[in-house]
Formats: C-alpha cells, structure tokens, sequence
C-alpha cells in the first residue's frame, strides 16, 4: 500500500478544535501515559476524522490496517481515538465546515472500525466472566457510538453484554425479565430517549418484581443535571463506568449474601 494513500491533505477542518481536543486527551490520561502517547492519540484521532471523511474508494481492511501502525493501542483507539473523531465531525458540521452528508459518512466508517477492532478484541478474550449485564439503547436514540464503546469497555472487564439498540419495547421487557442479568444499563444522550426510557422503566417495574439493579448513564445526565434524580425511577445515576462497576459487584455480593442465608 502507498505510504500516503490515507493521508489526506491539512485543511481546515484538520485543525479543527485541536487544542481543546489535545487538552481533553491529557486530562483523560492523566499521568498513565507519557506525553508523546498523547501526542499520538491527537494525531491518529484528527487522522481518523479525516480518512474517514475522504471523497473516493474507501477499504477499511485498508485503513484498520493503517490505524494499528500508528503507535496506539487498541483501548486507546477505541476510548479516545474514534469517539473524539466523531466529535470532530459534528463540530465540523456545526461550524458548516463539513457536510451532513460527509458526517454521516465518517459516522458509519468510525462505527465500522469499531466494530473490527471489537471483534478483534474479543477473540483474545479468555478472562473469567464478571458478570452478565443487559444494555440498553432506546428508539428515539440517535447516537449509538458511545454505547458500542461502554459495551466493548465492559467485556474488557470481563463481562459478558447483551446489547440490544433501538429495539421494539416488547423484546426489551421480554429480555428483561427472562434473564439472569447482575444488572440493566440504559445508555441516553436526548431528551427523546429519555421519555422512553421513562416508561420502559415503569412498564418493566409493573411487569417484574425481580428486576436486577438499573443504572442510567450518558449525556442526558449533563443535560437534565440534579433534576434527572426526581424525573426517574433507577437504583443509579452516573456517568462513571468504575462507579457503575463497583455498583453491581456490591449488589450481586449482596444478593448471593441472602441466598445463601435463605438456604441456610
């Protein structure tokens, strides 16, 4: 393969937001990482944006193989890399400096390489499970990435993800309830979503007593802020995937604590 075939040329666009991007990567990395790994994911994450938004013939075998030559690790494509690429691309859309067309474009390729790498990841997985955990991404939903992200983020903590997205309410209560999930995860980012969600929660608390513990993350929790805790009914609230963890680990310790007492 040409060494500059997925290149493409600096333009505007390339520069878009990239100091606040630079600076959003060091914070999320802390001090884990030395300063040129920063320096790498910045760069790979403005090169996906553009590869991705590039006018001709695309072939991912191509491009994935391009990406895992960059000096980055899988998790950190899969964390930084893609999501802060779609970012790229809507903030190129709202500065008009990027079409729809090419936005959605870039979407479906960013999501197709996740996927890939996804697979890919699974397939060494040999770790004891975790745990078995149910997520959920309602109808009215219009991002899906950021799930296929959490999703991928937890079967690398060893759980194994039942991920349903934008699927009829029927299958969700079905799954729900004829399952045996340490736990139910709703990922929203609109005020859409929400209101569905809503009423799935209310419908799946009247249709089951059993239900595991239900945690509600995304951004709608920026968006709604304090007043999201008085407008539904979930064990918790957050956007903290460690948090969300520990969580259904102290629930699950708990419910096996009180069947061994029932059974004693």
């Amino acid at each position: 393969m040409i060494e500059n075939e997925f290149s493409p040329s600096a333009n505007v666009t390339s520069a878009l937001r990239v100091e606040e991007l630079a600076k959003r990567v060091i914070n999320e990395l802390g001090r884990r990482s030395p300063a040129e790994t920063r320096d790498r994911v910045v760069e790979t994450t403005i090169w996906i944006a553009n590869v991705t938004t590039t006018v001709g013939n695309y072939s991912q075998s191509d491009v994935m193989s391009a990406l895992l030559k960059r000096g980055v690790s899988r998790d950190l494509i899969v964390d930084c890399c893609l999501p802060d690429a779609a970012r790229l691309l809507g903030d190129g859309w709202m500065k008009n400096l990027r079409s729809f067309g090419q936005v959605s474009l870039g979407a479906v390729r960013i999501q197709g390489l996740l996927k890939e790498l996804s697979h890919s990841w699974e397939n060494q997985q040999n770790e004891e499970q975790a745990g078995g955990l149910f997520l959920i991404v309602c109808q009215g939903e219009d991002h899906t990435l950021g799930p296929l992200v959490l999703a991928d983020q937890l079967r690398r903590k060893g759980y194994s993800i039942n991920i349903l997205i934008g699927a009829e309410e029927d299958e969700i209560i079905k799954t729900s309830i004829n399952s045996d999930f340490d736990g139910i995860m709703f990922s929203c980012s609109g005020i859409r979503a929400f209101d569905e969600i809503i009423m799935l929660i209310n419908k799946l608390k009247n249709e089951s007593e059993n239900l595991p513990p239900i945690v509600l993350g995304g951004k709608i929790i920026d968006v709604l802020e304090e007043k999201i805790h008085d407008m539904i009914d979930v064990d918790l609230i957050t956007k903290d995937l460690e948090i969300a963890i520990n969580f259904f680990k102290i629930q699950k310790n708990q419910t096996n604590k009180n069947r061994v007492e029932r059974a004693s």
